[in-house]
């Protein structure tokens, strides 16, 4: 046949069994919907449910936050009453002095202070001058009988103008004529305060309830309230700790109230969420369903007679074009049910064997070419890659290492230094303590008309040597802190807690011209640190910054929970990967050039002008973050501020152990006179110090300057009762050891241990060891009286 004659025509292919389009759309779209909207009806309900249970637990947590905020305010003011307490004026029995103490606290806080007997009569208020005769009768309102040594709050009192409603707090006061009590009352309106820094939802109702059932303040239309009774069902389903009701409020709105007890005065803070609020979400839910059904049923027919109708047609027409197919036409096969769409695919097998066979050889070319490309392209990058890496690496880990070699020489050198300085303070301390007190014996002594002049220019003179030599304990210790041989006692510690507790000590120290900000993270990790290390870094790092806005700034203070990968730690030496609790402290001053800021944790290194810094404020703060396992980083640039971010261990069950009940502890604890102390130094000032020490305090002090001759002492004065001795001691054995030896021979035999140095004798990773009783230099006499006076106890 001739290549050129027309070929003839294909037939068109039989048709199949099966149903028209548009009926299979319609029952598919049907079939579709109804579980769609069976689903949306199921999850509307659930979402309804979830978000009523959501307002009931926000009742009860917001019923529990007024709670701790109430507890929180009494604990304020609990604690100005004991500072009033312990004021001298009051203790010494000046009362004219204690009166114009109270008056200036009333003009200052406006507070009222009353001093009474345990009989109920007043002894003195501030609302009267001293010496004028006091009303005699009972106080306003009896308080609860809480015992002898809490604090005790009040329920409502009434109102007296100008003061209006006000409740009080009273503690007890120790006098040499019985005991006395003193009061602090306070207007409800700081009640109320507390209850509106809440800010609950729109509509929502916050009451205080006192143990009478009388309400004492409210969030809304509080001056209507207050003082009146709480309702009745209020007052019957709130007799427990913690629960909820259903009830009305005292406007006659019908809620759903929750309930929570402060623990220092026992009141009751109820929440109550109107029903309408908690119905509301189910009535939203419902229209919501009813419009989504509506407009899913329309929407549903409406695309299954579009599509029926857009798809039969072409489909009809590409039966008729699979005959092209022989002659080169590329179609796709179509597999489907539909009768339509059927009869296409018996004529696209045979085209698309035809069109595989022509495109294949072509496709496997360009697959080869494509791919020979790409592994040459892949090996070069990765080549180079490779290199680049290697350089950058080497480099850094060549800065690394000579950074962390000079860090730990200077820290070497600096905790010497320090357990030097340490001993030689305690000598300098303990026995500028002891001259002042045998100065004020010769005050008592000598004719004030001869001595008083010298004697009090020999008194200046201590107390400006002790100033000094304070500072250097200061010095010292942060020295110890940069070498990380500083003893810590870490704990449990809620960061968000701490910093929001060193608020009011930021702002005094920082002054008016630096507005401070805190973002404290929900849910943030707890951290195992030492709590008063870490507040003393937060404050080195506020008064660095401070001194970094000289014209005033903005000093933000950010907690959250950060997670170190191996990318970011394999650059740096000594930091593990994994989670941490962040603190980071920003500021908006004048920020630190790349020089400045590769130096800014090296000891003594200092930008600020000369007798204004140490150079030692974050150092210390650096030597704190690695010694208790974390991480700190300084991220600055010249006019931008800086930011310090320390990265603290976060804490895991079974990383620390319970701590101990509580036990009450006597304010002042002295050694039993004539108690026999082995006192083990091999410094012969700091030896001779603590013996003196001792001796004046009563007890009869064995001294021995290294641990044999502490032994056979101890082997022959059996009434030796405890042993005091230096850790890092000249001679075969050490501190430890000795104690050690001791123990062996006298088993219950207390022992207290003392040093400027740690050496992990008896600290291990910057930590006590379990168990050990440790005095810190330098040290004072009363300090190591107060000491051994508790082991003896």
């Amino acid at each position: 046949m001739d290549s050129a004659a027309p070929r003839p025509p294909v037939p068109d292919p039989p048709a199949t069994g099966g149903q028209p389009v548009r009926r299979q759309l319609a029952l598919f779209a049907v079939a579709l919907a109804l579980p769609i909207l069976v689903f949306v009806a199921g999850l509307a309900w659930r979402y309804t449910e979830a978000q009523r249970d959501g307002l009931e637990t926000a009742a009860l947590d917001t019923a529990q936050a007024v709670a701790l905020a109430v507890d929180r305010e009494l604990t304020g003011l609990t604690a100005t009453l004991n500072l009033l307490a312990l004021s001298p004026q009051l203790r010494t029995g000046d009362l004219d002095g204690f009166h114009a103490l109270a008056v200036e606290m009333q003009d200052r806080l406006g507070m009222s202070t009353l001093l009474r007997d345990a009989a109920g009569r007043p002894i003195l208020s501030d609302s009267l001058a001293p010496g004028l005769p006091l009303a005699d009768g009972p106080a306003d309102q009896p308080m609860p009988d809480g015992g002898p040594d809490r604090a005790l709050v009040s329920n409502l009192l009434p109102g007296r103008a100008p003061a209006g409603p006000r409740f009080a707090v009273e503690v007890p006061v120790a006098a040499p004529d019985g005991p006395l009590f003193l009061s602090l009352s306070a207007p409800v309106t700081r009640i109320r305060q507390v209850v509106e820094d809440r800010q609950a939802p729109e509509g929502w109702t916050i009451a205080v309830i006192d143990r009478a059932g009388i309400i004492l303040a409210r969030n809304n239309r509080h001056a209507d309230f207050v003082g009146t009774l709480a309702t009745r069902d209020l007052r019957a389903n709130t007799t427990g700790h913690l629960g909820s009701w259903r009830g009305t409020t005292a406007d006659g709105a019908p809620v759903f109230g929750a309930y929570a007890r402060s623990t220092l005065s026992d009141w009751r803070i109820a929440v109550g969420v109107p029903l309408r609020t908690l119905n509301q979400p189910l009535r939203r839910s419902l229209l919501l369903l009813g419009v989504a059904g509506v407009l899913l049923a329309a929407i549903s027919v409406g695309l299954a007679l579009l599509l029926g109708q857009r798809i039969a047609s072409p489909l009809r027409r590409l039966a008729a074009q699979a005959a092209a197919l022989g002659r080169g036409e590329a179609v796709a096969p179509v597999a489907s049910p539909i009768r339509e769409v059927a009869g296409i695919s018996a004529a696209l097998v045979d085209a698309a064997a035809t069109i595989r066979r022509r495109e294949e050889e072509l496709r496997r070319l360009n697959d080869a070419l494509e791919v020979r490309v790409g592994e040459r392209t892949r090996d070069l990058a990765e080549t180079n890659a490779r290199l680049i890496a290697a350089a950058t690496g080497r480099e850094r880990a060549e800065a690394q290492l000579r950074q962390s070699q000079k860090m730990e020489a200077v820290g070497r050198l600096t905790g010497g230094v320090a357990h030097d300085f340490n001993n030689l303070l305690t000598v300098v301390i303990g026995n500028l303590a002891l001259t002042r007190r045998r100065v004020a014996e010769l005050e008592g002594t000598a004719p004030r008309e001869k001595g008083d002049g010298a004697l009090e220019r020999i008194r200046r003179g201590i107390d400006n040597a002790m100033e000094g030599a304070n500072r250097a304990a200061t010095l010292t210790q942060r020295l110890l802190a940069f070498s990380r041989q500083q003893p810590l006692a870490p704990e449990a510690v809620d960061a968000n807690r701490l910093v929001a507790g060193m608020s009011d000590l930021l702002r005094r120290t920082l002054g008016e011209d630096i507005e401070i900000e805190t973002v404290l993270a929900g849910g943030l990790w707890r951290a195992h640190v030492d709590p008063n290390q870490l507040e003393s870094s937060l404050l080195n790092l506020a008064v660095n910054a401070r001194d970094a806005m000289p014209g005033g700034g903005k000093l933000t203070i950010e907690t959250a929970n950060a997670h170190l990968d191996e990318p970011y730690v394999s650059g740096r030496e000594d930091v593990a990967p994994g989670q941490y609790v962040s603190v980071c402290v920003s500021d908006t001053g004048t920020g630190m050039t790349a020089d400045v800021l590769a130096r800014a944790f090296e000891p003594f290194f200092t930008t600020k002008p000369v007798g204004r810094g140490t150079g030692l404020g974050l150092s210390q703060v650096y030597g704190f973050a690695r010694q208790s396992g974390g991480h700190a980083a300084i991220y600055s640039e010249p006019g931008q501020g800086s930011s310090v971010k320390l990265y603290l261990p976060r804490l895991r069950e079974g990383d620390v152990k319970a701590p101990p009940p509580p036990r009450p502890q006597p304010l002042v604890v002295d050694a039993r006179p004539g108690v026999v102390v082995l006192v083990v130094e091999d410094d012969a000032m700091v030896r001779d110090f603590a013996v003196t020490a001792l001796e004046e305090a009563g007890c009869r002090p064995i001294a021995a300057g290294d641990g044999p001759a502490g032994l056979a002492l101890l082997d022959a004065h059996p009434e030796i009762a405890l042993l005091f001795t230096d850790v890092v001691l000249a001679g075969p054995m050490n501190g430890r050891e000795l104690a050690a030896a001791a123990l062996a021979r006298r088993p219950k035999l207390p022992v207290l241990f003392t040093t400027g140095y740690t050496r992990n004798a008896i600290i291990h990773q910057g930590r006590l060891d379990e168990g050990v009783n440790f005095l810190g230099k330098p040290y004072t006499a009363a300090a190591l009286v107060d000491k051994i006076g508790r082991l003896l106890r």
